[in-house]
Formats: structure tokens, C-alpha cells, sequence
């Protein structure tokens, strides 16, 4: 093969892994959007755990570790009880400059 043919091949060839990455890209960060979607309620709290887990099973979602949560709630005397926090914001202290401001 000449070198003009090769290079027109790699270039072909990397034009297409790239379009193929693109699409699954794509297609991971539409799935991303829709969990997002699907879980902000149980994060926020304004839906109960039990009813955003029935909701998401009724759509075919299964969530990591579920069977063992699932397991855990069963048990007499133990259940799991999720609440919505709000990050605690770290303390802004003003530190003095090494400069004085009358110079």
C-alpha cells in the first residue's frame, strides 16, 4: 500500500472509532439524565423511600445493592431510614495579609 492509501484507511478507521465513542457517549449521558431524573426525589426527600424504589422498579430500574438494603429492612427490629441532609458549609475565616495597608 502507498502511504496516501494508508493514511486515507487510518483516517477512515479513526473517524469511525470516533463516531462510535460519540454515540456511546451519547447514549451514556442520556441514561445519566434519566437516573438523575428518577432519583432526585428520594434525594430531596419529597418523596418516601419505599414509594421512589416502587417507582423506579415499575420502570425497570434496579439500583446497586438494593437486595441487601432490601434484606436489611426485612429483619425485626432494624430498618434503614434515609433522610435528606443539606451539606454543611465550612467556615470562611478572613486571614490577615503580611502587608500593611498603610505603605
Amino acid at each position: 500500500m502507498e502511504a496516501p492509501t494508508r493514511t486515507k484507511v487510518l483516517l477512515e478507521t479513526i473517524e469511525r472509532r470516533l463516531t462510535e465513542i460519540s454515540e456511546r457517549q451519547h447514549a451514556l449521558a442520556v441514561e445519566k439524565a434519566r437516573l438523575i431524573d428518577q432519583i432526585t426525589p428520594l434525594r430531596l426527600g419529597t418523596a418516601s423511600p419505599d414509594v421512589a424504589l416502587a417507582q423506579l422498579r415499575s420502570k425497570g430500574i434496579v439500583l446497586r445493592g438494593l437486595a441487601a438494603a432490601s434484606a436489611a429492612a426485612d429483619r425485626p427490629g432494624q430498618g434503614v431510614v434515609l433522610k435528606a441532609v443539606a451539606p454543611q458549609r465550612a467556615k470562611v475565616i478572613a486571614l490577615p495579609t503580611g502587608r500593611s495597608e498603610t505603605a
